[in-house]
């Protein structure tokens, strides 16, 4: 496993160090891998984490451009998350009847509970959890949310997105040039930290709660405070969650 993810590797840097020295074939490349990234079930086989961690290091190297590469990745995710809105909006429930989408059905099953649960918010939140990410954005199209709150949430979650990937690239690049290591390790660094940083955004509540009985005072009151309104939020139908999407 861990050969293949180092030729996986080497081969991801040496694509980037190839095209690198060309300005305009690199902005096509990293918003095609930004854009297929975010297309429905398409997105589940598009490696986008390594290609824009490599990218941020070759950035740091002064190989790429910073601003053009953002620019490109943030506009790849926008126009991914619209062809995926646009697909759920047009077939609706008939996707999961259409090959690939059909081979993916307990996916697409998480994606609808994920939506339902979160609503809107899940366009956002969704962008950064892999597998659901690629279901997401069709999802909020097949509920019928509105496509106006639907493109605010999909550029604002983008620009995110993309900097939380070559950001990290950038500053590790320099970090591990500092030590003498190689280019190839801003992948594997990088993922571990975007994990973490997903897991504390992700589960904030759930390890305050667990914090909460050393944090005194202040950590009970937290604590009765989510536990109330979860009980209270609890009693929501599903039937009536798909429509928090189009506030």
């Amino acid at each position: 496993m861990l050969e293949i993810f180092t030729a996986l590797t080497g081969w991801l840097e040496m694509v980037l160090e190839t095209i690198s020295g060309n300005f305009w074939l690199s902005l096509w490349f990293i918003f095609l891998i930004a854009a297929t990234e975010a297309v429905f079930i398409l997105g589940l086989f598009i490696p986008s984490t390594p290609v824009l961690l490599l990218a941020g290091g070759l950035i740091a190297e002064g190989k790429l451009p910073f601003w053009e590469i953002y620019l490109a990745a943030v506009l790849g995710a926008v126009v991914g998350d619209a062809i995926s809105y646009a697909l759920g909006f047009w077939l609706k429930d008939r996707i999961k009847t259409l090959w690939p989408f059909r081979n993916h059905l307990p996916l697409i099953a998480r994606g609808e509970a994920f939506f339902a649960r979160h609503g809107g918010k899940s366009v956002f939140i969704g962008r950064f959890i892999p597998g659901v990410k690629a279901v997401v954005p069709g999802i909020a199209g097949m509920f019928g949310m509105n496509y106006r709150h639907f493109s605010i949430i999909n550029v604002t979650s983008a620009f995110v997105w993309a900097a939380a990937h070559i950001l990290p690239g950038m500053l590790l690049s320099a970090w591990l040039k500092s030590m003498g290591l190689s280019l190839e390790l801003v992948i594997i660094v990088g993922a571990l930290v975007l994990v973490v940083l997903f897991l504390l955004l992700h589960y904030w509540q759930s390890i305050l709660l667990a914090a909460a009985p050393y944090l005194g005072a202040f950590g009970r009151s937290i604590e009765a405070r989510w536990r109330k309104e979860t009980a209270t939020t609890g009693h929501e139908t599903v039937a009536s969650l798909p429509l928090e999407g189009r506030d």
